[in-house]
């Protein structure tokens, strides 16, 4: 039989269990955060580029927000701000890992590596796009592509064209179905 001061003192345990679990996770953020910028001053840009926003804006302001961000969350932590423990009503404790789901999503990501090459970046997204649609239980294969293909497009025209950074548009195969 348990008593309260036992009850208590399980509660309590659980309380700095799950503090010091959201310290080191803030923490790990906050590291990555600025390995990640270090690594982002390392970026070339190429010279006499006249584009306007180079190519170490975006992760430079990216990783400063998330470094600012995570040392906010470590403060509110070591303050006391805990979260609260999750017992949302659609998570289900009994249902185990699909690994079958995790496999075709890894391989839909591991696509990328010959999709690229062979077909530029835009359709190296339909496929992905796609595949991960289809192993969460998408019913529809045609709407996730086009999806695929409109997230691939304005990526292309975000980081390709915008941004100069060089994702490849077509691939090395594409050109020569198109008679190019």
């Amino acid at each position: 039989m348990t008593s309260s001061p036992d009850i208590a003192g399980a509660a309590g345990a659980e309380a700095r269990a799950r503090r010091t679990g959201e310290l080191v996770f803030v923490g790990v953020l906050f590291a990555f955060a600025v390995f990640a910028l270090a690594l982002s001053f390392t970026i070339r840009e190429p010279i006499g580029s006249s584009n306007v926003l180079g190519a170490r804006v975006l992760p430079i302001i990216v990783t400063v927000f998330m470094a600012v961000t995570s040392a906010i969350a470590f403060i509110a932590v070591l303050r006391g701000d805990v979260g609260e423990a999750d017992e949302g009503e659609d998570v289900d404790p009994d249902v185990r890992t699909s690994w079958r789901t995790v496999l075709f999503i890894v391989l839909a990501f591991a696509s990328l590596i010959v999709v690229i090459p062979l077909a530029g970046w835009p359709l190296a997204v339909v496929v992905l796009f796609t595949c991960s649609s289809l192993a969460l239980g998408g019913k529809s294969w045609w709407k996730a592509a086009l999806i695929g293909l409109g997230l691939g497009l304005l990526t292309q025209i975000l980081f390709g064209t915008l941004l100069g950074l060089s994702l490849p548009a077509f691939g090395d195969y594409l050109p020569e179905v198109f008679g190019g």
